[in-house]
């Protein structure tokens, strides 16, 4: 498992003690495509059934935790509708190639 995935599934169990449900959580972006280099983030996207209200508000709550981690944690809140929009780009890219994390 490389530190990145480590990383990601640490997160996503914090989460839990944190109180926030968790129906899916996915690894995207360069270290799912392995084609990461020193300086990139690490995309995650936390798909939760208390999620799809509010973008912004939900987003700073899960920087919070992710900071707790590592800085390069780049938390996405989905709502559980918001992972098959087929307008969403990030959606599309996390059908593609996302790694799904345990929850």
């Amino acid at each position: 498992m490389t530190d990145a995935l480590k990383k990601a599934t640490l997160f996503v169990k914090k989460l839990d003690t944190e109180g926030i449900p968790v129906h899916a959580a996915y690894l995207f972006g360069s270290y799912a495509k392995g084609t990461a280099g020193k300086d990139s983030d690490i995309d995650v996207c936390i798909v939760s059934p208390t999620f799809g209200n509010d973008y912004i508000k939900e987003m700073v709550a899960l920087r919070k935790i992710s900071l707790q981690i590592d800085s390069k944690i780049e938390p996405v809140p989905f709502g559980l509708h918001d992972i098959n929009d087929p307008y969403s780009s990030i959606a599309s890219e996390i059908h593609k190639g996302g790694i799904r994390l345990p929850v």
